[in-house]
């Protein structure tokens, strides 16, 4: 039997795995997430950063860049792999921790299946973005979480499962204009990318 712990456990438990999961993780948006991005931005933040799978991408794009992510572990190792980076360690289910209307770009992958209040949440990218800015996302088809191993320990990380549609809701609700690409494994959706502009 496995032990379902928290976000912030769970990732400092699996950081030093989390790179196996690299191609895995890329299945499920088949190269689309980063068609979505703008060509250039000047302040992009990738919420739930982990160990900066799209920072090298995300730092070309712009002309200052942050990454936020509640496990410090997974912040050491991004920072170990690219670099010197902006980084903040925060729990993002509560507060962006950022100013308002001070940011072009968020990014947001693999981060709603940790996030209690989805809502919420959608509120304070609203708060953070410029007027016209972008959030780039996706919502993947994991209703229960997976196993993962670190060493010897055996644990599932907290997960929710957002129905896509009260996502859109949210997105309608706090007036973003939206698009979506739906990916597909044998008729079933595995995920869906958004990208919705603050209008």
């Amino acid at each position: 039997m496995s032990n379902i712990v928290d976000p912030k456990e769970g990732y400092n438990l699996y950081a030093n795995n989390y790179q196996n999961d690299y191609r895995k993780l890329e299945s499920f948006d088949k190269g689309e997430f980063l068609k979505l991005l703008p060509e250039r931005v000047d302040i992009a933040v990738d919420l739930g950063i982990g160990d900066g799978r799209i920072v090298d991408y995300l730092k070309k794009i712009s002309e200052k860049f942050y990454g936020i992510d509640i496990s410090s572990k997974m912040l050491e190792n991004c920072l170990k792999n690219h670099g010197n980076l902006d980084l903040i360690n925060a729990d993002l289910d509560f507060s962006i921790p950022l100013k308002s209307e001070s940011v072009d770009l968020i990014t947001a992958y693999f981060l709603f299946v940790h996030l209690k209040d989805a809502k919420g949440f959608i509120e304070e990218v609203y708060r953070v973005l410029k007027n016209n800015g972008l959030f780039v996302f996706n919502l993947i088809h994991q209703k229960k979480p997976p196993v993962l191993k670190a060493g010897k320990k055996k644990f599932k990380i907290k997960s929710y499962y957002h129905i896509p549609s009260h996502i859109e809701e949210y997105l309608d609700y706090y007036w973003f204009k939206w698009e979506r690409i739906d990916i597909f494994e044998d008729k079933f959706w595995v995920s869906k990318i958004y990208r919705a502009e603050k209008v």
